[in-house]
């Protein structure tokens, strides 16, 4: 069963002060890309997708 895992993802971003931050949320991989561009826009800075292991 440990094979049908789903595998998540958060996305990350660095603020213009430095300061590292990530999604409160994980996301499917179709909804990280959806969601990548809304942070980008609302951050005003590139935003990464991040693989997270179940339960993070």
């Amino acid at each position: 069963m440990s094979g049908d895992l789903m595998q998540n993802y958060r996305l990350a971003w660095t603020t213009p002060d430095g300061e590292r931050k990530t999604s409160a949320v994980s996301f499917s991989a179709s909804a990280a890309e959806t969601y990548q561009a809304v942070y980008q826009a609302r951050e005003g800075t590139d935003v990464e997708i991040v693989p997270v292991k179940p339960g993070e």
